[in-house]
């Protein structure tokens, strides 16, 4: 293919048929488990078959979504589906955990693993990354700008893939929390109850802070053509058939380089928008303007043009191309060969010809009725003839045969091509050790200021400050680690580009004496390799399961916090196999979401910042800067375990993390104490999702 692939949503058949017959190239879906939009209809069972042999038949690839993180206890289950996937022969899955990445491809080597985009790549870092874990595509964060973008495709060692069109995160994705900590409906699970969309006011805002308009970037495929992105998806398997269509045949006009319509792209909007478009990201403009809500004007816009819409899916496209080969000869039965650009063929006999009475059959006569595919997914190539003279045939008998033939053609190109699952044997459980665990669990601190440090800080197995806190005042940082601080240095959760100057960051940190780095990324990894630091994995590696845990242990970390969307007995399971090394929150208002557009610097801007949004019920959240690069939006109030140290030691996990955000010095000494001494929580406090778990 010499143009990028359109690659469309299909959460239900009817969505299905619309995006193949809109002349999509690749369609994505899920079964009715780990997948990203578990509320869509999906498929599963004998629907899946059924739908992947539909997209085969018609030269559609099929990519089947298993992109949400999996508990240690559904890692057999989510083998199972993935198995089931493989033997009814998609051509990729695209998959967020890497645990169950890790078992997948030991089970089936041959098997096409995309990088979700829920795996919150953004830049070259993480695509080598997971290039060199046996990914062939990874789908690129929506955040990027286009020059962000190039950069990464100037030496991507693997496809990317790149969101087109459809809906914005206000977070990057799979690290929003909002919707499991405060409703237990996680969004990494599949399940999120968009909270965002609710009204959330910022000083000077729109009082919609936290909700995106959508995006479309349909008028720049061909500027993402020339940088070599391999696929241009579309989001929406939320979304009606009519969408998936409108969306998908603009798209593959942009990408075949044809001029796409201003009513075409008004009809986008009409079908579905959230008070019109946006290219903020894409164009490095972030602010207000990418900020717009569902508005009944745009529901109202939406009927007007679904009628028009459903014309672009009616019918089968004619997209697979056929060569016949027709022979006619004396006292023998006509024989028609089809054959497809795979290397399909089939055979066809028909009756034995007769001496013409009046008009023989020529050339033209056979090639006029074989020609006639309407109604199929085939168009004819080539048609050769052989026929003998002074011969005739029933045009209905040539009909046949044809109709006969490309049946044929179409079974052989749905028949099952899988690639070979050893299914791994995964336990179902994983017994808790009876009684307390001898080991005490050491203290982790994080403060996201140096001005926060407190006395028992000293005494901590790591101290981890943001790096470039640590950088501001190298001589305070030299003076904090000879009175005994074992500081180290928090990479920024999101690295949209600034790599070298991070790089340089950190080989100054290691020069003055600090030693490891605390990454919650993927593409963090090899920053931190390259500045000689050891790495320990944060909570925004999302590790759910002991499989993931030794897939970060196996890339070089030392230690790695948990993910704390799990229950107690579910962290003690992920932190089974090196519990020595896992580490837990245990008190800290828990980061909600990561998002590189903040709305207290859209309202008032930095220099009058009051950083906090307030929901409608008039609760605050709190919002932390992260130098400009990104914000994070905070819980009201936060998590404590303090005074459930023994609960906490029961799972094993050899760390406690006490994580500082918004709190003064004196704040963090008391909540210091209160672990150390098992002290009851103040009066707003969560357990978070420890007791809870999440959906």
């Amino acid at each position: 293919m010499t143009r990028p692939e359109v690659l469309s949503p299909a959460g239900s058949h009817e969505a299905l048929e619309a995006a193949v017959q809109a002349g999509a190239d690749a369609v994505y879906f899920g079964g009715s488990l780990f997948n990203a939009r578990r509320a869509a209809s999906n498929f599963s069972g004998g629907a899946l078959a059924d739908a992947i042999r539909f997209c085969h038949e018609r030269g559609v690839k099929a990519y089947l979504t298993l992109n949400t993180l999996v508990f240690g206890n559904e890692l057999k289950d989510a083998l199972a589906f993935a198995a089931e996937a493989c033997s009814a022969g998609a051509d990729a899955l695209i998959l967020q955990d890497l645990g169950l990445a890790a078992l997948i491809r030991s089970a089936a080597p041959d098997l096409r693993l995309h990088a979700s985009t829920q795996l919150s790549v953004h830049n070259a870092e993480g695509v080598a990354e997971a290039a060199r874990l046996g990914f062939k595509r990874v789908v690129l964060a929506r955040e990027l700008s286009f020059d962000e973008i190039a950069l990464i495709a100037a030496d991507a060692p693997c496809e990317l893939e790149v969101f087109v069109h459809g809906a914005l995160c206000m977070s990057l994705s799979g690290q929003c929390y909002m919707s499991s900590v405060l409703g237990t409906r996680s969004g990494n699970r599949g399940l999120c109850a968009q909270p965002c969309r609710l009204p959330f006011s910022a000083p000077g805002g729109t009082g919609r802070d936290l909700s995106l308009r959508d995006l479309s970037l349909i008028t720049e495929i061909s500027r993402l053509s020339q940088l070599g992105v391999t696929s241009l998806k579309i989001e929406g398997r939320m979304k009606r058939p009519e969408y998936v269509a409108a969306a998908t045949a603009a798209c593959l006009k942009a990408a075949a380089g044809e001029a796409v319509s201003q009513q075409e792209l008004d009809d986008l909007q009409s079908v579905f928008s959230r008070s019109g478009f946006t290219k903020g990201y894409f164009e490095g403009r972030r602010g207000k303007v990418m900020f717009g809500a569902r508005q009944y004007e745009d529901v109202v816009a939406a009927q007007h043009v679904l009628k028009g819409l459903r014309s672009l899916y009616a019918g089968e496209r004619p997209r697979v191309t056929v060569d016949f080969s027709f022979t006619l000869k004396a006292d023998e039965p006509a024989r028609l060969d089809c054959r497809d650009a795979d290397g399909n063929a089939v055979q066809t006999a028909g009756q034995v010809p007769e001496p013409a009475c009046t008009k023989a059959v020529d050339e033209a006569f056979a090639a006029d009725k074989l020609a006639k595919t309407g109604g199929t997914p085939f168009y004819t190539n080539g048609i050769r003839t052989q026929i003998g003279p002074g011969l005739s045939i029933p045009a209905a008998e040539i009909n046949r045969m044809r109709r006969e033939a490309l049946a044929g053609l179409l079974t052989q190109r749905g028949r099952v091509r899988a690639a070979a699952f050893d299914l791994p044997t995964v336990a179902a459980s994983v017994a808790r050790p009876n009684g307390r665990p001898a080991r005490k669990m050491r203290t982790i601190f994080r403060f996201h200021r140096l001005c926060q440090l407190c006395e028992a800080a000293r005494g901590a197995a790591f101290v981890f400050v943001p790096a470039h806190e640590l950088a501001r005042d190298p001589a305070e940082t030299i003076r904090l680690l000879g009175e005994g601080f074992p500081l180290a240095a928090e990479l920024p959760r999101a690295v949209f580009g600034t790599q070298r100057q991070l790089g340089d960051e950190l080989n100054a940190l290691h020069a003055a004496g600090i030693g490891a780095a605390l990454c919650g990324n993927i593409g963090q990894l090899e920053i931190a390799r390259r500045a000689g630091l050891r790495i320990f994995g944060d909570f925004g590696l999302n590790i759910t399961n002991e499989y993931a845990f030794e897939q970060y242990r196996a890339l070089g970390a030392q230690g790695c916090v948990l993910s704390f969307e799990q229950t107690l007995p579910q962290l003690q399971r992920t932190a089974s196999t090196a519990p020595e090394q896992a580490a837990m929150l245990i008190y800290g208002r828990l980061p909600l979401m990561l998002t590189r557009n903040c709305p207290i610097q859209n309202g008032t801007g930095c220099a009058d910042c009051k950083p906090a949004v307030t929901d409608r019920t008039g609760e605050q959240f709190p919002v932390l800067c992260g130098e400009g690069e990104y914000c994070e939006i905070l819980n009201t109030r936060p998590l404590w375990l303090c005074d459930r140290r023994a609960e906490a030691e029961q799972t094993g996990a050899g760390y406690a993390l006490l994580y500082f955000t918004t709190e003064t010095r004196a704040e963090a000494e008391q909540a210091a104490e209160a672990w150390e001494k098992g002290l009851p929580p103040p009066a707003s406090f969560t357990r978070g999702l420890y007791y809870r778990g999440a959906e």
